[in-house]
């Protein structure tokens, strides 16, 4: 079943079916907890144990969040979730807790078994759940068949060699790092910090089989590094060992002699260690469109699409097109693959033939270009001197009375690609399509039974309210209905058509008199379109099994640096008591759902017939702020703890009012500097809030990018800002058209020292001053927090726009609620070796690599992390004084967003960390206080006009 669209609404069981199934699973511990989504090795998705049926209320949704995997592999875990069982479940609930103890109990007893930490990749959930009760695999045999794991019984085997080959080394550290190389097989950078921690001596035997590996690339590449050895011997040697070594081993054992102290900070071993690849990775033809092909209906389908972009494009293509692409059933792969090569931009402008298509600023076409514009010339041509129509699938003829005007408008349509906002589709509304077949066919010519019906099936979609392209809009002149517009008024998206040489991507720049740059940037294949820039990080399809992922840096040499992620194929998520089919969306309550790859999403409202606004976990509206280890602050304690933030990760006070360089965590040789980021995942341990600056950097290094300081003077980098000893204002370049006054607070509770130095952060301003409140979330946009707070003026009084979730003010501009696979991110992160490539799962990352599907220079991207720790955007004008048109453009932008995330398109699903997002939810409306100033106002105006009425009568 397959259907992106189905609406289950699941209803809570009675209480005999309830008792019922209770009682059986206590008698039975291995099938005990019906897991929600599949388990991974960290805490994050709710996965609902079968105890958690005998509960309510708050108890109820903290049960459902805590994983017997989880328990099973952890004894902290054990331990937080008894503590947080007893903070919100009542000891009379003697039934549940009689449940919940056994359980507990049972999960206790062979807790030492290092197999457990391999049961979250087990797919059958009874295998998963009697592996986390089991002491060994001896346990497993009735539940568990190699056959159906191999990725799970890989795990055991090589845990069970570590455990075996490591357990006599006697330093802690170096038998960690001992396990890592039989978990982690092939890390050549876990080998050498197992030198660099002073491990050498401590190599047993068995692990030197797994060590002794040839180089996986040619040593030479580090030659480089042995520039910065400190004395002669350490250069020699270097420079030698790199010419004739074969190993790794022989290296680090040459070089761990001669060049000591071995220190991984000093420059020497930092090159060293963090020396990587420049052989580019193994790409496919088209990695984007390859990820497109889980998308087709048939099975057939999807083997030809995986043929035709992965290697055999020649011999596959042909019958691809042919029997898939033409496929009404394949709409889906049909729009996804349409996405990598041109996704829908909006805007259409200096077209000849198509003039009519022309200043349609706010519309989305796949193709608006001369090239299009002189291709459908040709095409209403030819179907003038009666050339056949493709597309139908049977010979079609134009007949000789159908209007020049339609003829033109239909091939301009067909060459433009128009898209519908909601799937960005190119489908012909059915009645636009009947009337063009009445009127614009030549039936005499055609043979067989085919009706106006029978050839709109191709064209239009089945139902007559699907989302659809009319073309009686473009049979008008649009500026006879539009006023003139202003230049300044205008809207520009000089990024659009991509205006930098080869192999760089252009970006927007919203401020300064610069409106875009080039980046350096890499293609996803040789046959692809599609660019990411330099530093980021993408996902590629496994070219050796299907359906599973690798990811990698695109660097100045191409992709590197590439890691293979754990295997996940889960054709659907245990909700309740029934499997929902992967990529299905459907209801728990009034919330919608989505299920992704075993893991399913919800949007978080309290249901019922009024909902009032509130906080999540009821919390009160108290801003006593927290600042959690992750980098992220909570208006209180309570939401702290509702997000099951554990009271040892989290410190009074908003993370804005901590120094982190106090003390100083940077050594001697160092300068510390502020560096705020949100981390996504929630073993990102530690979330650092800060880096450390070499004392002797080179100012003219331009890699850290501009910043601006306390002063407002921009300097080139953080090491010419360090250089001329000025104090960091914010990242970036100077920006333009906002105040230096502050403070201001943040939507997202945090204070600014001013509007600048947020808009910097890519963070919404809520108000100007310290932040003082936290606003109740609703679904109307309007203030939240009454007289503590005055709101700023809104730069549109009857606006589009949105109160984010916790904040106290509206804001004009599109919105989004955004909610994100954890466990995909966890799996992400668990893969980056250093700091700087962790730094690709956090929400600066998220944000930045969102802001690059904005095309329209007049609007920006800002955003932050909700009470439930979900993203929220918001896309707003770059102008405190925009038009009607540039609001309208960035609304339309948040919607096109939206519609990428939803139909997981390649320019979404290739990028880390935007491939982990799952769902996506428009949040604007119209502005509530400005409704009801304009419906005083009509009550005025109709109370002098009775006035005046009665008046007029006496």
């Amino acid at each position: 079943m397959r259907s992106a669209s189905m609406d289950l609404r699941i209803q809570p069981r009675s209480n005999a079916d309830v008792r019922r199934s209770t009682m059986l699973l206590i008698g039975y511990l291995t099938t005990m907890f019906a897991v929600i989504a599949v388990a991974s090795p960290f805490p994050d998705a709710a996965q609902e144990m079968s105890c958690c049926s005998s509960a309510a209320g708050s108890c109820r949704s903290v049960c459902s969040k805590i994983s017997l995997v989880v328990l099973g592999a952890e004894a902290e875990a054990r331990e937080n979730a008894t503590r947080r069982l007893l903070e919100f479940c009542s000891l009379e609930l003697t039934e549940f807790w009689s449940c919940v103890n056994s359980t507990l109990n049972e999960v206790k007893r062979h807790g030492n078994w290092t197999g457990r930490g391999c049961c979250y990749l087990a797919l059958n959930p009874i295998c998963r759940s009697t592996c986390a009760l089991s002491g060994s695999r001896r346990d497993l045999n009735e539940s568990c068949r190699p056959s159906d794991e191999p990725e799970f019984f890989s795990c055991l085997e090589r845990r069970d060699e570590a455990e075996h080959c490591c357990s006599n080394v006697s330093n802690d550290t170096c038998r960690t790092i001992c396990q890592d190389l039989f978990y982690k097989p092939g890390k050549i950078s876990n080998l050498k910090l197992y030198t660099s921690k002073g491990c050498f001596h401590q190599v047993p035997k068995c692990l030197k089989n797994v060590a002794d590996v040839k180089h996986a690339e040619d040593p030479k590449q580090h030659l480089h590094c042995c520039n910065e050895a400190t004395n002669a011997a350490c250069l020699d040697t270097c420079k030698k060992i790199l010419h004739t070594a074969t190993t790794d081993q022989e290296i680090m054992d040459a070089l761990t002699e001669k060049c000591k102290p071995v220190l991984p900070q000093s420059p020497f071993w930092s090159c060293l260690l963090k020396s990587g690849s420049s052989k580019p990775a193994r790409l496919p033809l088209d990695a984007g469109k390859l990820s497109c092909c889980t998308k087709a209906a048939k099975p057939s389908c999807q083997n030809l699409c995986w043929r035709s972009f992965q290697a055999d494009w020649e011999s596959a293509w042909l019958q691809f097109d042919a029997e898939c692409l033409s496929s009404s059933l394949e709409g889906e792969l049909r729009r996804c693959l349409e996405d990598a090569d041109d996704p829908c931009e909006m805007g259409c402008s200096g077209l000849s033939y198509c003039a009519r298509f022309n200043d349609r600023s706010t519309t989305l076409f796949r193709s608006c270009s001369s090239r299009a514009d002189e291709a459908a010339e040709w095409e209403a041509h030819h179907w003038s001197r009666g050339g056949i129509v493709r597309g139908l699938g049977v010979p079609v003829r134009a007949a000789a009375s159908c209007p020049s005007e339609t003829l033109r408008a239909a091939a301009c349509l067909l060459q433009l690609r128009p898209c519908e906002t909601r799937i960005h589709e190119t489908r012909l509304c059915r009645e636009d399509c009947l009337e063009l077949m009445a009127s614009c066919v030549d039936w005499s010519a055609i043979t067989g039974p085919h009706t106006a019906a029978t050839l709109c099936a191709k064209l239009s979609p089945a139902r007559s309210d699907a989302p659809c392209v009319s073309l009686r809009p473009f049979l008008e002149d649009p500026r006879d209905n539009e006023p003139v517009v202003r230049l300044e008024e205008d809207i520009m998206t000089p990024c659009k058509s991509n205006p930098c040489a080869q192999g760089e991507i252009c970006e927007i720049l919203h401020y300064g008199r610069q409106v875009y740059r080039c980046l350096p940037a890499c293609s996803l294949g040789e046959m692809s379109k599609q660019l990411v820039p330099v530093g980021s990080w993408v996902q590629i399809p496994r070219f050796d099994q299907q359906g599973c992922l690798r990811i990698c840096q695109c660097t100045v040499h191409g992709l590197e640096k590439c890691r293979t992620l754990n295997c996940f194929k889960f054709n659907s998520c245990w909700v309740h008591d029934r499997y929902i089919a992967h990529k299905a969306n459907f209801y728990l309550e009034c919330n919608p759902c989505h299920c992704f790859e075993g893991e399913f999403t919800c949007s978080k409202k309290t249901c019922g017939e009024i909902r009032v606004p509130s906080l999540p976990c009821d919390c009160p509206a108290h801003y006593v702020p927290v600042c959690g280890r992750l980098g992220f602050t909570f208006a209180s304690g309570c939401l702290a703890k509702c997000a099951e933030m554990p009271t040892n990760e989290v410190e009074f006070g908003s993370c804005s009012s901590r120094d982190p360089c106090v003390p100083n965590p940077c050594d001697s040789t160092e300068k510390c500097v502020k560096r705020t980021r949100v981390c996504l995942s929630r073993i990102h341990k530690p979330c650092h809030q800060y880096e450390c600056v070499p004392l002797d950097c080179d100012p003219r290094d331009e890699i850290s990018g501009p910043v601006c300081d306390r002063e407002n003077r921009q300097h080139r980098s953080i090491c010419a800002m360090i250089r001329a000893g000025a104090t960091l204002g914010y990242r970036g370049a100077c920006l333009e058209g906002c105040t230096l006054r502050g403070p201001v607070c943040g939507a997202n509770g945090e204070v600014y020292t001013n509007e600048c130095a947020a808009w910097a952060e890519r963070t919404i301003v809520d108000y100007f001053g310290p932040c003082v409140a936290v606003g109740l979330i609703g679904d109307q946009a309007k203030p939240r927090c009454g007289d503590l707070v005055q709101c700023p003026r809104l730069i549109e009084p009857y606006c589009v726009g949105v109160t984010p979730p916790g904040a106290c003010c509206p804001v004009c501009g599109g919105a989004a609620k955004i909610l994100y696979s954890k466990k995909q991110l966890d799996r992400i992160y668990y893969m980056m070796d250093e700091d700087v490539d962790k730094d690709s799962v956090t929400l600066e990352a998220l944000l930045s690599a969102l802001a690059r599907q904005i095309q329209v220079a007049q609007c920006v991207l800002r955003g932050m992390m909700t009470p439930d720790r979900d993203i929220f955007i918001v896309i707003q004008p770059t102008s405190k004084r925009p038009s009607t048109l540039q609001l309208r453009a960035c609304v339309a932008e948040t919607e096109k967003l939206v519609t990428r995330i939803f139909e997981r398109s390649p320019r979404i699903a290739a990028e880390v960390p935007l491939g982990a997002l799952t769902r996506a939810e428009i949040a604007h409306s119209y502005i509530s206080s400005a409704i009801t100033v304009r419906g005083c106002v009509a009550q005025i105006f109709l109370g002098i006009l009775v006035y005046i009425v009665f008046s007029r009568g006496s």
